[in-house]
């Protein structure tokens, strides 16, 4: 794989040298970089604190990643947003890091992060500038992507802030998105490190449909527009994702954005509840995003009110306890890598499915009414083989187990929220040989 892309890279440079204007690429080639097998799990800087995330921020969100436990359950990447850089690139062409908010560099940012345990990413786009107005890597692919490796980065998020009109974008903007996300992938693995790359973008506004060509290019791709905290938004994004399943797998990931658990900077300064996630709205945002093997990248305040110091909006212990939710996080971790899919979708009384490695099937009776319901499947519809003796019922939030031995799966739902089950079939009754009586019995 490398010794073609390398080949490809120098054909790529022959039109320039004779003269010809690159203005088109050849189908994009197979990703291949052996990450992101099953989805990845972090935070993003972003929907909380936008253009003013500092270092120290960032130090104390990975102490805090540390401390809570949510490290240990696997939340990994650590990633800043736009904003991150000087407004000018150096004599060199390199990206410079703000040297307000980041005084001592993001190399040694990356180290602190590396010392947690945990993995740092940055922000960038394939466009002259970015979404905030800073400089793009359009142009300057190779040259960003052995900076970012310089520096020990692991993951990049690639935006694509352009015109939604491809006749009012400049230059090689005009290049179609697939094209130039293709650029920076070869880039990113010439540098010889391991760097997730994740592709953010409106695939709607811009005409785009980055899943069905998303699996040569990323490891991870947005299915729609930015959401906020909202139940609305969380909605809008599952059931745009519900007919995707066939794209997603291991290495590649349908995104359906940062998660709303725990984020409360929509809401600041609103008296309306609605700009946030209820608990059980929140539960079931993990639950839909575990069942439709969603990339897990948290999106909330992840400090301790301590180092906040009075301001930001430091994440509840409850809304910490969703995250934390460790029979959740393996439904979403499962190592078969295969999303979940819809068996009904009637009135807002939904249930989806998703197979899971050891023949279990994840069910989530998810409720998206104002009112509460009782939601109802069956074994056979989600797809378990017909079992005399029944099956197991195990509720990954209620933490108990039942057995429903003629098939029937069903729970009573509250209004925005969600049961989800794994839904394993009983062993077969065992047969044992009574010598007293000279009888069979089973049991």
């Amino acid at each position: 794989m490398r010794v073609l892309s390398r080949l490809l890279f120098t054909l790529s440079l022959l039109p320039p040298l004779l003269g010809v204007p690159l203005l088109t690429a050849g189908p994009a080639q197979a990703l291949d970089n052996d990450l992101a097998r099953t989805p990845p799990m972090g935070w993003n800087s972003w929907n909380t604190f936008g253009c003013n995330a500092t270092e120290q921020i960032v130090k104390d969100t990975a102490d805090f990643m540390v401390s809570s436990g949510m490290r240990d359950a696997g939340y990994q990447y650590l990633t800043i947003d736009d904003c991150w850089m000087e407004r000018s690139r150096d004599s060199e062409g390199r990206l410079v890091p703000d040297a307000a908010k980041y005084p001592h560099g993001l190399a040694e940012l990356a180290a602190y992060v590396h010392g947690k345990g945990l993995k740092f990413g940055v922000y960038e786009s394939p466009t002259y500038h970015t979404c905030q107005g800073f400089p793009g890597s359009l142009g300057h692919e190779q040259k960003d992507a052995d900076t970012f490796a310089s520096w020990g980065v692991d993951f990049l998020k690639y935006d694509n802030c352009t015109a939604s009109d491809p006749d009012q974008r400049p230059g090689d903007e005009k290049l179609p998105l697939e094209t130039r996300d293709s650029t920076m992938r070869d880039a990113l693995e010439r540098t010889g490190r391991p760097i997730v790359f994740s592709l953010s973008l409106q695939p709607a506004a811009q005409g785009e449909s980055p899943w069905e060509w998303g699996r040569s290019v990323a490891n991870m791709w947005r299915i729609d527009g930015d959401r906020d905290a909202s139940f609305d938004g969380l909605k809008r994004l599952i059931h745009t994702d519900l007919d995707k399943a066939k794209w997603a797998g291991p290495g590649g990931w349908n995104d359906i954005d940062m998660l709303g658990t725990g984020n409360y900077a929509f809401a600041s300064g609103s008296n309306d509840p609605n700009k946030r996630l209820t608990y059980d709205q929140e539960k079931s945002e993990l639950s839909v995003a575990a069942v439709l093997a969603a990339p897990l990248i948290s999106g909330a305040d992840l400090r301790t009110p301590a180092a906040a110091g009075g301001s930001g909006f430091p994440i509840s212990d409850q809304d910490l306890s969703v995250y934390l939710n460790k029979d959740v996080i393996a439904v979403n971790q499962d190592s078969r890598g295969e999303q979940g899919t819809a068996v009904t979708t009637e009135n807002g009384l939904n249930v989806l499915r998703r197979p899971l490695a050891n023949g279990d099937v994840a069910v989530a009776l998810f409720n998206e009414s104002s009112s509460q319901a009782v939601i109802s499947t069956t074994a056979a519809a989600v797809g378990l083989p017909a079992n005399s003796t029944g099956y197991h019922l195990n509720d990954l939030w209620a933490h108990s187990s039942h057995v429903s031995t003629d098939g029937t799966i069903s729970a009573t739902v509250p209004a925005g929220g969600t049961v989800l089950y794994r839904v394993s079939p009983r062993p077969p009754a065992r047969s044992v040989w009574w010598p007293v009586t000279g009888s069979i019995r089973t049991g």
